[in-house]
Order: structure tokens, then sequence, then C-alpha cells
């Protein structure tokens, strides 16, 4: 039989996934977005790497004053 200390299921119940945290080359800890928009009658979404809430934020206000479109990708070369 397993035992389960529940306070660390609780405290670790809220916390995102591994995939959805990393870290920048100074070590410091960058969370996983969601960011949404409406084109049409369709919502599309994508998604935005930031250390906080308000880092978050302020990159979609960064987004929405200077978005260019570069070109299509046509290849991903993985790490």
């Amino acid at each position: 039989m397993s035992v389960i200390d529940i306070s660390v299921a609780r405290a670790s119940r809220d916390k995102p996934d591994s995939d959805c945290v990393r870290r920048d080359d100074d070590g410091r800890e960058l969370g996983l977005y969601a960011l949404s928009y409406s084109m049409g009658r369709s919502t599309w979404s994508l998604e935005v790497w930031a250390y906080s809430m308000e880092d978050a934020d302020n990159r979609v206000a960064a987004i929405r004053e200077s978005l260019t479109l570069l070109g299509q990708v046509h290849s991903i070369i993985p790490a």
C-alpha cells in the first residue's frame, strides 16, 4: 500500500506541468502563457513565455504595437 502526503499533493496540484516551465540563461523561471484572438467567427490561440503574469501582459502590449509577419516557417530544427 502506498502512502500519499496530502499536503504535498495539495501544494503541487496548482503548479504547471514541467513542460510548461523553463529557465532562461540566467536561471530565472519562465512560465508558458496562453493568448487568444478572434478572426471572423473563429478564435485562435498562441503561446508566449514570460516571467510573470505582469510580464506576459507587457509582452501582449508590445505585440499589439509591433507585431510583424516575417514569413512562413518551412522547417524546425530540434535543439
